[in-house]
């Protein structure tokens, strides 16, 4: 991802939330972005499925 010491001033849109829409089939907007750069691996994993939900309901 990214590196801890010098993290990037802007987050959405990087490559590796890129590969997170790609892969997913989802927009990751601004905010959704900080919440997931600062989340665990099994927190942002929900939070992907929520938004995944959100964007495209059954």
């Amino acid at each position: 991802m990214w590196s801890t010491y010098s993290p990037p001033d802007i987050i959405e849109d990087t490559p590796p939330f890129n590969d997170i829409e790609a892969a997913f089939g989802i927009t990751i907007d601004e905010d959704a972005a900080l919440m997931l750069y600062d989340m665990h691996l099994d927190e942002a994993a929900r939070k992907i499925i929520e938004i995944r939900f959100e964007q495209f309901p059954k």
